[in-house]
Parts: structure tokens; C-alpha cells; sequence
């Protein structure tokens, strides 16, 4: 039974009790008793039931009082304050229910001060400086990392972006953030970018939205400031040491070559033995000139700017003269190409050059690795609603192992149980195909190929062109091209 309803049994019984008890009191008044005897038995009885009443009320008002003082304080912060009251009391159940809550609270005050006290330490021993903002771009709270790259005079809250650090891009980021605090911003509400504070300090930029799906008052954004600048110093000098290098190479490499296929052409009268030594210096001088052209190429993309925005390629003529530069290996090795990219073409927003590079290295590497008479299928898939297009090379090879594909697209990096059975491989042609895909807003992986198509199946996807035609369907044909040997063609 709830307090209110206990209480209010107990005021009536208290009541009827009283009222019984000045009518009982009437009864033993003599008959022969007079008037004044008469109202004094009664005044005295009203007497005791008022005073009943008067203790009655009294315990209640002070019961109720220090549950409005507990209430007060609990609301005011003190949450370890309690209700002290008698057990069985009209408010037993009342107090226990508030002293219930007061431990809730407490509880769950003490763990939020934990956490606060223990993100604030993180905060504090971290390297990357971190800004939050309010929803009205006002810096909330920055930790002290954030004084060693950008000093400023005093101290940082209640100010804008662009007075703590001076990087209007980072403004207008973080304004493009709170514009909308309960609409999607990019997907994520997540932006990254790249800043520079001050000579040869670079950063990364990580920004977050807070508050989405939210009303705008609980939106913000947290900023994450990662030092890239050993990182971006120690690429450069790799990539100037490698350009240098490999252009260094290049003469040595070129005499060799030269003076192999004149002694080669010149002197047919050569033994064997002599000729087969000069062949296989001419197919290693080839092989390094390769690597250093592969080198060469890699550090030019790494120092460019990004992609052109208005870079336009249609993905099958790439193909087509891709397949054109790799039709003799697939003639020593008598394999199948299945084409199966759209009638209609495929524009993508893609350097025409460096697609037809990727379609060159992923063919060379699914020919180097799948077996002799094997088939290679090169796919397309669009979709118009995310604005990408998402292409394959597929081979009947043994495939990549799973713990082996991210590494795959590192530069020199080979699968070890093949190294010794595909001779010409630089190891940077995946590198070149990541590289290419990823500087023009696209991403390539690989993964285990299905159904006849059981080896390797390199993906890599690009943004379509924005002038390409959204609704044209994606009709695949299975047109094959049987790559013939010289003996066969003859």
C-alpha cells in the first residue's frame, strides 16, 4: 500500500477514534448531571481530541519539514545528506525512496567526477593539443599541449579558432561543422586536414562534430592537432634520396644496356655459353631500369600537388591500352583476357595516363602469378547514388593469404613463396596502384577471388566523372580475347 494512502487511513482512523471517544465520554454523564456538567464533560473531551489532533499534525509538519530539507540540499549538491526519520512513521516509505535516490545520485556523480578527473589527465599528458568548441565556436576547453604550438596571451577559452591559431582554412572548417549542429556533415561529422603553424611545423587536423542527431544548443566540435612535421621531413629525404639515386642509375644502367645489345647484334658468332651470360645481363639490366623507372615515377606522384579536379579518363579505352602493353607476356603465356567493362564506358574523375598505369600494373601482376592458359576477367560495377565506380582484375593464381594483403601494397614488398618463381617483379607496382587510386579520392584492396575466379581479386574504385550520365546502366559483356603464341599467330 503507497505512504499517501497509509497516511490517510491513519488521519481517519485517528478521526473516528476521537469521535467515538466523545461519544462514548457522553454516555457515562449522569442523567441527573446538569447542564454545565454536560458541556464541561463535552468541552473536555473536544479539549482531549484537539490536542490528539495538535500532536498528531505536529509530528506530520515536522516530518514533512526535513523531507523539504533533505529535498533542498539534495538539489543544492549536498547528495550525502538523509532522511532520519522512525521506521513505520507516515513517511517511511517517502524517506527511504529519497534516501534511495540520493545514493543513485551520488553514485553516479562520483563516477562522472572519476571519468572527468581521469579524461583530464589523459588530456594533460597528451602530445596532440585538443581544442573543444561550444556551439557557438567558442573554445570550451584546451589542454596544455595546445600552448607549446600555438602560444598565445592569456588564456585560450571564450575565444574563436582563428584567435588561438592563425589558420582561417581551420576556421572555416570548424565553422562549416556548427552550421548545422543536427545535420549529417559528410557522412561522419569527421574532417581531417593539413595545416601548417609556423616554418616546418606541420599538422594534422582531426575534427570532430558533437551533438549529431542533437539539438544545436549540445552541438561543438573536438580538435585533435597530430605533428607530422619529422614525418613529412623524413618522406621528403626518402624521396629525394630515392630520385637521386635512381637518376644516378639511370647512365650506368644505360651504358650496360647498350653495350650488351651491340656485342649481342654485332657478333652472332659468339658461343653460347658467352651469349647466354650477355642475355642475362641484358634482362637484368632491363629489370633495374625498370625498378628505376617505377622509383622515379613513384617520387614524382608523392611530390604532386593532388589530383586535377577536372581530370576526366574513360576506363575501357585505359584498359584497351593497357592490354595493348601487356599483350606479349600474355602471349608467352597463352592466357585469356574476359573484358567485361560496360558498352557504354565507364568516365571517371582520373588521370587518363595513370588509370591506364593502374589497369598496366594490376594485368602484369595477375600474369606474372596466374598459370599458363589461365583466364584474367577485368569487371566494373557503378553507383550512381554514391557517384563511384568500382573495377576488379580477377585471376585463377593461388591467391594472396589474408594476413599478407594489406602488406601487398608496400613498396618492395613481394609474397615470400613466390619470389623465387616470378622473376621481373619490382615490388612497386602495387605501391604505384595505391598511390594513383588514393590521390584521385579512391581506395584499392584485394581479397580472395570466388567461384571459377579462385585467386587473386584486386578492387580499386574512383569517383565518377561529374559529367557522366548517372542512369546508364551497367550492361557487362563477356567478350574474350585469346592471346595466341608466335607459334600460333604464324
Amino acid at each position: 500500500m503507497s505512504g499517501s494512502a497509509t497516511l490517510g487511513l491513519r488521519a481517519a482512523g485517528v478521526c473516528v477514534a476521537v469521535t467515538a471517544l466523545a461519544l462514548a465520554v457522553s454516555q457515562f454523564v449522569p442523567e441527573t448531571a446538569g447542564r454545565a456538567q454536560r458541556l464541561a464533560v463535552h468541552a473536555g473531551a473536544l479539549a482531549l481530541a484537539g490536542a490528539v489532533f495538535w500532536f498528531f499534525t505536529r509530528r506530520l509538519s515536522r516530518s514533512l519539514a526535513e523531507v523539504i530539507a533533505v529535498a533542498r540540499a539534495i538539489g543544492s549538491g549536498d547528495y550525502r545528506r538523509r532522511l532520519h526519520l522512525s521506521p513505520g512513521g507516515e513517511f517511511a516509505e517517502l524517506a527511504e525512496a529519497v534516501n534511495h535516490m540520493a545514493r543513485g545520485i551520488e553514485a553516479n556523480i562520483s563516477t562522472i567526477t572519476d571519468q572527468k578527473t581521469q579524461l583530464q589527465a589523459i588530456l594533460d599528458g597528451m602530445r596532440e593539443a585538443v581544442l573543444v568548441l561550444d556551439a557557438a565556436g567558442r573554445v570550451r576547453s584546451a589542454n596544455p599541449a595546445l600552448g607549446r604550438i600555438a602560444p598565445t596571451v592569456g588564456s585560450p577559452l571564450g575565444r574563436r579558432p582563428i584567435e588561438v591559431i592563425a589558420s582561417p582554412e581551420l576556421q572555416m572548417t570548424c565553422d562549416r561543422l556548427l552550421a548545422d549542429g543536427a545535420g549529417p556533415v559528410e557522412g561522419s561529422g569527421a574532417v581531417t586536414l593539413e595545416t601548417q603553424l609556423g616554418p616546418g611545423r606541420f599538422y594534422e587536423v582531426s575534427l570532430v562534430r558533437l551533438g549529431i542527431g542533437g539539438t544545436p544548443a549540445e552541438a561543438g566540435v573536438v580538435m585533435v592537432f597530430h605533428d607530422v612535421s619529422e614525418t613529412r621531413q623524413l618522406s621528403r629525404v626518402r624521396r629525394d634520396f630515392a630520385a637521386n639515386v635512381t637518376h644516378e642509375l639511370r647512365t650506368p644502367l644505360t651504358s650496360i644496356k647498350g653495350y650488351a645489345e651491340t656485342v649481342l647484334a654485332a657478333a652472332p658468332e659468339l658461343a653460347p655459353e658467352k651469349r647466354r651470360f650477355l642475355d642475362v645481363i641484358l634482362k637484368n639490366a632491363n629489370h633495374m631500369s625498370k625498378m628505376v623507372d617505377d622509383i622515379l615515377n613513384l617520387a614524382r606522384m608523392e611530390d604532386g600537388q593532388g589530383a586535377s579536379p577536372d581530370a576526366r579518363a574513360e576506363a575501357g579505352a585505359a584498359l584497351a591500352d593497357a592490354i595493348r602493353e601487356c599483350e606479349p607476356q600474355g602471349q608467352a603465356r597463352r592466357l585469356v583476357l574476359d573484358r567485361q567493362l560496360p558498352e557504354g564506358g565507364v568516365a571517371v574523375a582520373c588521370d587518363s595516363g595513370q588509370l591506364t598505369q593502374v589497369w598496366r600494373n594490376l594485368l602484369e601482376n595477375a600474369i606474372r602469378f596466374g598459370p599458363e592458359g589461365s583466364r584474367i576477367a577485368m569487371t566494373a560495377e557503378t553507383d550512381p547514388v554514391r557517384g563511384v565506380a568500382t573495377f576488379a582484375v580477377l585471376d585463377q593464381g593461388p591467391g594472396i593469404p589474408p594476413e599478407e594483403r594489406q602488406r601487398v601494397f608496400e613498396r618492395f614488398y613481394r609474397v615470400e613463396r613466390h619470389r623465387s618463381k616470378t622473376p621481373g617483379s619490382t615490388g612497386l607496382g602495387l605501391a604505384i596502384v595505391k598511390h594513383i587510386v588514393e590521390r584521385h579520392g579512391g581506395r584499392v584492396w584485394v581479397e580472395r577471388g570466388r567461384g571459377e575466379m579462385s585467386g587473386a581479386a584486386f578492387h580499386f574504385s574512383l569517383p565518377l566523372a561529374r559529367t557522366a550520365d548517372p542512369a546508364a546502366p551497367v550492361a557487362e559483356t563477356a567478350t574474350e580475347a585469346r592471346l595466341a603464341t608466335p607459334a600460333q599467330s604464324s
